[in-house]
């Protein structure tokens, strides 16, 4: 009996654990982090919500969960980064709040190409067309040996050695952009993030994963990837709240740093 029982609770710690863990040890997972705009909104208010030290903080967390595993985590956004009156400290902060990525708005590519020294500091930063300055149009990032994309467009605009092989693209589409399904890579999973209003327009495509955008603030997307043998295998999606007077009984701690970058 004792050994039944046992066995009852190994089943169910596995089970409860099948979401966050590969189920193979050949399994990478793949974490991505995400809001469609921040709004400007660098400010850690008194309940901790939408501050970017809480975002921080969840995205050094799960890369802990990762580290203890096999796989990566991005942490990514589409721009709107500028806080109201301090636009060289909001590039700063870029960095320094942990982003893996950020595509610039039309507003923060003009002001970036007028003030040319920003460069310098090496900003997690990608434009979602050609520039002045040579900004990247798209990165790849190697997590654990699993090539991931990131860019706002579905073709290349930049070549790619033939020796970089792709194993899923993160896109963030331009806002009203007409996209050509037909020019979808077949063996190349294809995320779109979107309101969730045109999460339906995308699907009925072969390949192609839509994650919608967070609809109020406080909320951050997440999203999981399983890979085996490279191949896109299963995905989950979530949203996590961040801190506010009604969910402080799932209180984040802000991240100290960036707490201290955001009070310089």
């Amino acid at each position: 009996m004792a050994q039944f029982q046992k066995f009852i609770v190994l089943a169910l710690l596995l089970l409860s654990n099948l979401d966050s863990k590969p189920i193979s040890e050949k399994d990478r997972r793949i974490t991505i982090l995400y809001v469609c705009h921040l709004e400007g909104e660098l400010q850690f208010d008194e309940d901790g919500r939408r501050g970017l030290a809480t975002i921080s903080e969840v995205k050094r967390r799960e890369a802990e969960k990762i580290f203890r595993e096999r796989g990566g985590v991005l942490l990514l956004s589409r721009g709107n980064f500028f806080e109201s009156t301090e636009h060289d400290k909001s590039f700063k902060l870029m960095k320094d709040s942990l982003f893996d990525s950020i595509l610039l708005e039309e507003e923060e590519i003009n002001y970036f190409e007028k003030n040319p020294n920003l460069k310098k500091l090496n900003l997690p930063i990608l434009s979602p067309r050609e520039n002045i300055l040579g900004l990247d149009t798209e990165k790849i990032f190697d997590l654990d040996g699993i090539h991931v994309r990131v860019n706002s467009y579905l073709l290349n605009k930049i070549p790619i050695q033939k020796t970089k092989q792709i194993h899923v693209n993160l896109i963030f589409p331009e806002k009203d952009e007409s996209i050509d399904f037909s020019k979808i890579h077949p063996e190349i999973p294809v995320i779109f993030f979107l309101p969730r209003e045109k999460t339906s327009d995308y699907s009925f495509h072969a390949n192609v994963y839509t994650a919608h955008c967070p609809e109020k603030k406080g909320m951050l997307g997440k999203i999981h990837l399983y890979f085996r043998d490279n191949k896109l295998i299963r995905e989950s999606q979530e949203m996590i709240l961040l801190n506010t007077k009604e969910q402080n009984q799932n209180w984040i701690r802000p991240h100290e740093e960036v707490l201290k970058s955001l009070d310089n």
